[in-house]
């Protein structure tokens, strides 16, 4: 019996012994465990130490939370997309949101009032399309719109909304005055027509409406013109007797004479105009007139119908050749031989030669070319030009350089060079797109038709 309890004594220790080992073993397993996540959350420890500024709020037992939120606020603003919105409310001037905006009447873009104060002193031109400026007048909508935008997007306001000392100097810098934004409007009522308190209600109410009929810019030959122009240039001009209506002639003028319906010509209360496409100076719209009345000068060419106001009172810009006149004295210049021939230089050149060695100039040669237009040997694309046709500068030059061509085609071969006439023909003649080359146009002739590939 002795024997047994020695026996089971043993087992029990060597059971404890085990079972120490076990749980020591458990021990540094933990503690290696431990260890390793300490080491792996010291970059995040280092990361919640440096952006302790970032969030003073969080409490200090909690990094995981804060790292968790700098990571979605990380998150949220890498996937922020454009707002539309804010774009579209943006001053292209100042890169900021509207203040005080402004639009510009005819092409109606929009800056801030300050902004356009600035660019104003230095052009009269839109800064966004060049377009010239003929009125200015508030965006009431828009100015709403940048206010309900900022209401609904606080966070907006740090960003792109001003502060009370901006407000205060762009406030400062607006040059706009009422004048240019409301121009005044005579009215007279009688006593029938409304009380005091009627009047009231109309001054208020329907002041913008019976502005936008008064026209901010006036031409020369509008009542008011003189209060509103420069000084006249010396024996350029005449003033009426009963208005100060600065006569015509404020720049060098292209024409030499103006028909008498133009010079006595006075417009309308806010009658119709119209802006010159060359020199943009606007003029009176009297093109439904001229259907009635023949000795009203013509003011739109006939194939774009684009208006132009060289014959009505002379254009005064200064390299104008006269932008508008009858096909048969248009005035192209001396360079409009150049490339004359389908942009084939070489081409152009050989007839720039021919007519030289004749004594001939490009107006001779147009005017050749208007008679056997009018006999039917030469043809236009369009059928309705005549020499009398009114034209414009560029419709009346494309047409030149179709009669161009049929009068070089028509050139007798025995009158050419025989380096001009010992050229074979081009595949593609006069349709070749190649022949602009120089190598390729000395090499062959394309004063031709097509002969490859015709449909």
């Amino acid at each position: 019996a002795l024997h047994d309890e020695h026996e089971e004594l043993d087992v029990n220790t060597e059971t404890s012994v085990i079972a120490s080992e076990i749980s020591d073993k458990e021990k540094e397993e933990s503690d290696s465990q431990k260890t390793g996540e300490e080491e792996a959350l010291e970059p995040a420890k280092k990361k919640l130490k440096g952006d302790e500024d970032s969030c003073p709020s969080l409490p200090p037992a909690a990094p995981t939370e804060c790292l968790i939120k700098i990571g979605s606020e990380d998150a949220k603003t890498s996937n922020v997309k454009p707002d539309k919105m804010e774009e579209t409310l943006t001053c292209i001037i100042c890169q900021e949101l509207l203040h005080d905006c402004v639009s510009l009447q005819p092409c109606m873009h929009t800056f801030c009032a300050a902004c356009y104060s600035g660019w104003m002193e230095r052009s009269s031109l839109c800064p966004t399309c060049r377009c010239p400026v003929e009125r200015i007048c508030k965006n009431h909508i828009l100015n709403n719109l940048v206010e309900a935008y900022l209401i609904q997007h606080p966070g907006k306001s740090n960003n792109k909304c001003r502060n009370e000392d901006d407000v205060r100097s762009m406030d400062a810098r607006n040059k706009i005055t009422q004048d240019m934004l409301q121009p005044k409007v005579r009215r007279s009522f009688s006593d029938e027509e409304g009380s005091s308190e009627d009047l009231l209600e109309l001054s208020d109410v329907d002041s913008e409406s019976s502005d936008i009929s008064q026209p901010y810019i006036v031409c020369r030959q509008c009542p008011g013109y003189r209060r509103h122009s420069v000084p006249t240039l010396p024996g350029t001009g005449q003033e009426s007797e009963a208005g100060g209506m600065q006569a015509l002639g404020d720049a060098p003028s292209t024409s030499a004479n103006f028909p008498t319906a133009v010079q006595e010509y006075v417009c309308p209360a806010q009658g119709s105009h119209v802006i010159c496409t060359c020199c943009f100076q606007p003029m009176p719209d009297r093109r439904a007139e001229r259907e009635q009345n023949p000795h009203v000068a013509p003011q739109q060419c006939t194939v774009c119908l684009q208006p132009f106001c060289h014959l009505y009172w002379g254009c005064t810009r200064m390299a104008c050749f006269g932008c508008l006149a009858p096909f048969c004295e248009i005035n192209l210049g001396d360079k409009c031989l150049d490339g004359v021939l389908n942009n084939n230089h070489y081409e152009s050149d050989i007839l720039k030669d021919y007519l030289a060695s004749r004594g001939l100039t490009w107006k001779n040669m147009l005017n050749e070319s208007l008679l056997a237009l009018q006999r039917g040997v030469f043809m236009l694309s369009d059928y309705r030009i005549t020499g009398n046709t009114v034209l414009c500068y560029c419709c009346g030059l494309r047409s030149f350089r179709e009669l161009a061509y049929q009068y070089r085609q028509n050139i007798p071969v025995a009158e050419l060079p025989v380096t001009v006439t010992s050229r074979p023909d081009c595949y593609w003649g006069r349709n070749c797109r190649t022949q602009v080359k120089a190598h390729h146009a000395m090499k062959f002739n394309h004063i031709c038709e097509q002969t490859r590939f015709k449909n």
